[in-house]
């Protein structure tokens, strides 16, 4: 965020990348309820309601033009490439939830 005067002229590609990574943690929310037998302890819960939580507040973060969180991103779309061969374990075990988390 720049300075209060610019504070309202967020720029409208923020509000669609926010809209995006909403987007994506409904779908996040989706997953959970359609594979809820996954969450079978405490642990898991508590992973699952962290890792969302954290989806959301980067969309909240890059829908109010913080411009530190796009560094945030870059070290996410990191460890994202590095994990790709999780990635495609997850297709070959079930496709529809795979597909559903690359997208």
């Amino acid at each position: 965020m720049k300075g209060n005067n610019e504070e309202s002229q967020i720029h409208s590609n923020y509000k669609k990348a926010a809209d995006l990574i909403y987007l994506s943690g409904a779908l996040g929310i989706g997953i959970l309820i359609w594979k809820s037998d996954t969450l079978d302890n405490g642990l898991k819960i508590f992973i699952a309601s962290t890792s969302l939580g954290f989806v959301f507040i980067l969309g909240y973060f890059v829908s109010k033009g913080i411009e530190w969180i796009k560094y945030v991103l870059a070290v996410l779309l990191f460890f994202g490439i590095a994990g790709l061969p999780f990635i495609f374990q997850n297709l070959k075990n079930d496709l529809i939830l795979g597909i559903v988390n690359v997208a």
